[in-house]
């Protein structure tokens, strides 16, 4: 995907071999790599909790 930011043209891809994206900077000399910062801790397993429903007394 590119971007515009501050008429600064960004690209954004994922690199699946590292499963991670990857973001550059156009510059005249060619694409600069931008450091991505991940603020989330990785976790082995995503938990999904689900609400009961309610059921009506006969």
């Amino acid at each position: 995907m590119d971007f515009q930011v501050q008429e600064q043209t960004y690209f954004l891809s994922l690199a699946e071999d590292d499963k991670q994206w990857e973001v550059f900077v156009a510059t005249p000399t060619g694409a600069r790599p931008v450091p991505v910062y991940v603020d989330a801790a990785k976790f082995a397993s995503l938990v999904v909790l689900q609400e009961e429903k309610q059921r009506m007394p006969n």
